[in-house]
């Protein structure tokens, strides 16, 4: 699943807060996306700041689930997850093993991971974050290596707690 087609599944309240996030902590980086979304829309990106911040951030969301938007889509989807949602990625790559720092970046990403270490660390993060959270991580990380792991992709597939919407 790429960025734009988790936006289109995203349940439209953590959209908003992923959003609503940049707006408020991050403006410079609200600022880089409303442009360049606007600009990909062929908008100057005055029209989408004249709004009122709610009616800003419903189109950025409702644009990020296009395709064009997809780049754009998994800036942010990363950057969120890395600022808002540390202790989680700390937690999920220390369960399985996977080298990081103390931000919980990853150099180098395994080749395989395996599928009972998987489960054993799904369990963890949802007894401690909201499953579309959990589930919103789990997407966004699939896509950090071209195929994802087959191990993720069949949670995601079959886990019914894991559900973005």
């Amino acid at each position: 699943m790429k960025a734009y087609e988790i936006f289109q599944n995203l349940d439209d309240k953590l959209a908003n807060e992923i959003i609503g996030y940049f707006r408020v902590e991050s403006r410079d980086i609200y600022k880089a996306t409303v442009t360049s979304l606007a600009t990909q829309r062929k908008l100057r990106a005055a029209f989408v700041q004249k709004k009122p911040g709610a009616d800003q951030i419903a189109w950025v969301v409702k644009t990020l689930k296009l395709k064009m938007a997809d780049t754009v889509g998994e800036h942010l989807l990363q950057v969120w997850l890395l600022k808002e949602q540390k202790d989680m990625l700390i937690r999920f790559v220390g369960d399985l093993g996977i080298e990081h720092d103390d931000d919980g970046g990853v150099e180098n990403l395994p080749e395989t991971i395996e599928a009972d270490k998987l489960k054993a660390a799904i369990d963890h993060l949802l007894e401690e974050s909201p499953a579309n959270v959990v589930t919103l991580y789990l997407r966004v990380f699939q896509i950090q290596q071209p195929g994802g792991w087959p191990a993720i992709a069949e949670a995601l597939e079959t886990d019914g707690r894991l559900k973005l919407g």
